[in-house]
């Protein structure tokens, strides 16, 4: 007898709360002790709970959840279009609804993060959307903290209805141009699809920002890293609009990988030290307020940071000529050019020099100022570094270091040289690079015979 399956709201948890986990909640601070990935939430034993990091460091348990995995979209990069065959699931908007609250009520998750693929349009999904966080908000009385998803195309009237429920607002931009948008999908417009969407968001919480009613505090986004072949220069012009033009509270960044069935499944993966790199520069000019002018300096000629050298030092290394700065006088935003002082050390700097002059790397150190990163760009009394320009700053390269060491034995003649192969003198075919690793070496007539 052929016994059919139903899947339990569990199950639902365990296969949709897993798919979410291609939306970034958030990212901590470049050179945080958890800068790295968050991957420690991935072990709850809980389906569909997740840890997101606050801006002040502590973090918040969310059911992180797709209200539908299924999608019409031809996304060449989603695991969720309708390239990839397998079977899909959805919830019942109560279903989903119930299974939050019953989840906050045993103190397991305090927030939700609700998405979904794209079922009919993105107003029609959108608008179930709606009816969960509805239920949630004026059914059960929740009133803590629900980040929604607005799915590209979604109409006015929902958007704007979503702005009254939600706490934070995201639609997914993906990659930076409307030609690059082209690159992923034959059915996304981006004016339509989801600038419009985004601009409407802006202008409601730029409208009502000091009104009693609604509850969004702010809208994110999402970058899809590398499928596009776009540079890092497009990825930070269009992160600078959508901070400074549309107040953005977050730009996230999801370095590609390739997904099977996909279109473009053959495409080589996005490094995880691009990503890094992308939130440094993130966080330069979101934080440390750094103008267009001086982000450029970390660019290379193609418009990519490069993996191996943290931005805010490449940008130092270029304004040689501002340093070394006096530690007792220079302003805020003069200390926060320094590699090794972020706005906190920063701020513990101007405090103290109040009540006494800083003349000691202790002081500093325990203000929060990276010793080994500083160094060059700072003097007080009792230290003055040598002109960076004269170091050539290869101060923080053991490579650079070696070479150094190798350019010092050389010219005190410590070092042996040997000869390369020639093959004219040399009757050995498999003769390797070095003529001291040959057989034949030392032998009358060989290139390296004494």
């Amino acid at each position: 007898m052929l016994i059919k399956h139903t899947t339990s709201t569990f199950e639902k948890l365990h296969i949709l709360g897993g798919m979410a986990s291609d939306d970034i909640l958030s990212r901590p601070a470049p050179g945080s002790r958890t800068a790295a990935p968050y991957t420690s939430a991935r072990r709850n034993p809980v389906p569909g709970v997740y840890k997101a990091a606050m801006p002040n460091g502590k973090t918040i348990s969310l059911m992180r959840v797709m209200f539908t995995d299924f999608c019409k979209m031809d996304c060449f990069y989603c695991p969720n279009s309708h390239w990839v065959p397998r079977k899909r699931h959805a919830f019942k908007v109560d279903e989903l609804a119930s299974a939050f609250m019953e989840m906050h009520r045993r103190h397991t998750v305090n927030g939700l993060f609700l998405s979904s693929g794209i079922a009919g349009s993105g107003s029609n999904t959108t608008e179930r959307l709606l009816k969960v966080v509805d239920a949630i908000r004026n059914r059960h009385g929740f009133k803590g903290y629900i980040h929604m998803k607005v799915m590209p195309g979604t109409d006015y009237p929902l958007v704007e209805e979503a702005y009254r429920l939600g706490t934070r607002l995201s639609v997914n931009i993906e990659t930076p141009t409307a030609e690059m948008m082209t690159r992923l999908s034959t059915m996304k417009d981006m004016q339509r699809d989801i600038l419009d969407p985004m601009r409407w968001v802006s202008d409601l919480i730029s409208r009502n920002r000091y009104a009693s009613r609604g509850t969004t505090i702010g809208q994110a986004t999402q970058m899809v890293v590398g499928a596009a072949d776009e540079s890092d220069w497009d990825i930070f012009e269009r992160m600078r609009q959508l901070y400074g033009e549309w107040d953005f509270k977050r730009v996230y960044y999801a370095p590609f990988q390739p997904i099977r069935h996909t279109p473009l499944e053959e495409h080589p993966p996005t490094p995880m030290a691009r990503e890094h790199r992308l939130y440094q520069a993130d966080w330069l000019s979101r934080v440390y307020k750094y103008t267009s002018d001086e982000m450029r300096l970390a660019y290379d000629d193609s418009g990519f940071l490069p993996h191996d050298e943290d931005p805010k030092q490449s940008i130092a290394v270029q304004n040689l000529d501002t340093f070394p700065l006096d530690v007792n006088a220079a302003t805020r935003q003069q200390l926060l050019r320094v590699p090794g002082i972020g706005p906190t050390s920063a701020e513990r700097i101007l405090n103290n020099r109040r009540a006494h002059t800083i003349d000691n790397w202790r002081d500093l150190k325990t203000m929060g100022v990276v010793q080994k990163r500083a160094w060059p760009f700072l003097r007080f009394p009792g230290h003055r570094p040598p002109r960076a320009r004269q170091l050539k700053l290869n101060l923080f390269s053991e490579g650079a270091k070696q070479a150094r060491k190798k350019e010092t034995k050389a010219r005190l003649g410590l070092t042996k040289t040997q000869p390369s192969y020639n093959p004219a003198t040399c009757g050995n075919s498999t003769h390797p690079t070095s003529c001291a690793a040959c057989p034949l070496y030392g032998a009358p007539g060989h290139p390296g015979a004494l």
